[in-house]
């Protein structure tokens, strides 16, 4: 096993992966997703959520996919940054702005939350002849991001902190211990996951070439502070141009929230939509709207409707890179 090369290494490893265990992880997501939505349709009126859409503001809605097309170059300059030395002169921005929206195509229809970036790290590793390489940088972009995410959804939590509490059984609610160390794990938690993802990987390491060549690729940005703080601050931007597209789309159906509570609530529906399984959020995203949407009086079929409309706005932006994969721009 040693002797193989990287790339060989991935592919063995891609090969010898159980089917069943994609078409199980699908089977749970949908069966989520399904039981969500269907909970979700039977609250409100379908007229009225029809209605709603046809008064739909163009002027404000225009801009919607607008923005996520931002997010998508933003973020694909932030992953250039994150490629180090030599291998940073193989690859173009441009090429990796593609990669960035054929992985949001692949993130529509693949079983996982995460299956574009899994696409990513593969085709750049292909590209690098160097998968190890391919992984790190993708890991870090998406790191990077999601770390400035838990930073700015931290002051959500606060502002909807009794909303989270009050999903707990009551015999936890009734513990002011087991409330304590739910704060404790939901402000932690994602930064114990870090560690203990770090701590195993280095138990691999010792273990598995493979994962040697992973480790040692992401311990190279130890010598890269000044493009891992760059990479941190645009990441403060993208999640600002996240949460852009989705205040317009309140805009567009007349909506009154304020921007201070989208700012708060936003990223924290973000974040759940990485935590809990659905399909590409579809039933996650949308009770989560009702109920955060709620908050400010907003009635339920509007919540969803805005729910819906975001949802169909990042499917349509997601075709661009159906567009780049089938013209070959991912080789």
């Amino acid at each position: 096993m040693y002797n193989l090369t990287v790339m060989d290494a991935q592919e063995k490893m891609l090969a010898t992966t159980p089917k069943n265990k994609s078409w199980k992880k699908m089977a749970i997501k949908l069966a989520i997703s399904a039981v969500l939505l269907l909970i979700i349709f039977t609250k409100v009126d379908v007229a009225e959520l029809v209605e709603n859409i046809q008064l739909l503001d163009y002027r404000y809605a225009f801009f919607v996919p607008i923005f996520i097309i931002v997010h998508y170059f933003i973020g694909g300059v932030r992953w250039k940054l994150l490629l180090l030395g030599e291998d940073a002169k193989e690859v173009s921005t441009k090429y990796l702005i593609n990669l960035y929206f054929i992985g949001s195509f692949f993130n529509n229809f693949m079983p996982t939350s995460v299956g574009g970036d899994v696409y990513k790290m593969y085709q750049l590793g292909r590209k690098l002849r160097n998968s190890a390489v391919g992984f790190s940088s993708t890991f870090m972009e998406r790191f990077t991001g999601m770390a400035s995410l838990v930073l700015i959804s931290y002051f959500g939590l606060i502002k909807t902190m009794d909303f989270w509490v009050g999903i707990l059984p009551e015999e936890i609610q009734a513990n002011p211990l087991g409330v304590l160390l739910f704060k404790f794990f939901l402000f932690s938690g994602f930064w114990i996951a870090a560690i203990v993802g770090f701590l195993s990987l280095n138990i691999l390491a010792k273990k598995i070439g493979f994962f040697r060549k992973i480790r040692d690729s992401l311990l190279a940005y130890k010598d890269a502070r000044k493009a891992l703080f760059i990479a941190f601050l645009t990441s403060f931007l993208i999640q600002a141009v996240s949460i852009l597209p989705q205040y317009f789309v309140f805009l567009a159906l007349g909506l009154k929230v304020p921007f201070t509570f989208a700012l708060f609530v936003l990223p924290v529906i973000t974040f759940a939509g990485f935590f809990i399984p659905s399909l590409n959020g579809f039933g996650v995203q949308d009770a989560l709207y009702m109920s955060f949407l709620g908050m400010v009086d907003a009635p339920a079929s509007m919540a969803l409707s805005a729910s819906i409309l975001y949802h169909f706005s990042r499917l349509l932006v997601s075709l661009i890179g159906g567009v780049l994969y089938a013209l070959g721009k991912s080789d």
